[in-house]
């Protein structure tokens, strides 16, 4: 075997590596955005603590904002806002909720019917990174099976058809992989507690009646 077919091979396991450390990151939230989301944070927090009647839609849209998306309920953000290492942990049912599910009856993260088991999420896993393999082998096959097959170089353009069409399905397996992942971590890490800003609350309001 050649080194420069061992180069390629190189570059193409090293890529794939890249592709999967990029993807991850970008589920779970990139830094640029930790600065804008602080700043909001810190406002909604604050008028939720000085504004005891806050407008139930001023309230959800707050909560929305939050979380990065309308479609959770507010309930939910609520109680993830609660939990230690909060930003983490909303990140993470965003992220997961196709296989997490805020249970009201025990107000306890859980997995959904589907995937409660550990061996339906395990077998999920392993196939999501096979598939992620093999899709950023074939997103790469033109640079690597031209000198195995006797290739002229033209069909190294090849690269520019099979890198977006299976590249984009690599990378889809691997976030889904992500997700579960997540999810996993979320169900553990999870803290059982009051949401502190309202217990807060309700402590000011009994208070101020005392007195």
């Amino acid at each position: 075997m050649e080194l420069g077919y061992i180069i390629k091979i190189i570059v193409a396991l090293g890529t794939m590596a890249g592709a999967a450390k990029v993807v991850y990151e970008l589920s779970v939230g990139g830094k640029l955005r930790l600065r804008e989301e602080y700043r909001f944070a810190k406002e909604f927090l604050k008028d939720l603590e000085t504004t005891p009647k806050l407008h139930h839609l001023a309230e959800e849209r707050g909560y929305y904002a939050l979380a990065g998306t309308s479609s959770m309920k507010a309930s939910e953000i609520k109680y993830l806002v609660s939990l230690r290492d909060a930003d983490r942990r909303l990140k993470d049912y965003v992220l997961a909720r196709r296989y997490v599910v805020l249970k009201e009856g025990t107000n306890k993260i859980g997995f959904r019917d589907k995937y409660r088991s550990v061996w339906s999420r395990t077998w999920r896993k392993v196939i999501h990174i096979i598939t992620y393999m093999i899709g950023s082998f074939l997103s790469f096959s033109p640079l690597l099976v031209i000198q195995p097959f006797g290739l002229p170089p033209k069909y190294m353009l090849l690269v520019f058809i099979t890198l977006p069409c299976f590249g984009f399905f690599a990378v889809d397996f691997m976030r889904s992989f992500v997700k579960i992942s997540r999810g996993e971590v979320l169900v553990k890490e999870q803290q059982e507690h009051a949401p502190r800003i309202y217990v807060e609350k309700e402590h000011r309001k009994t208070a101020g009646t005392v007195t």
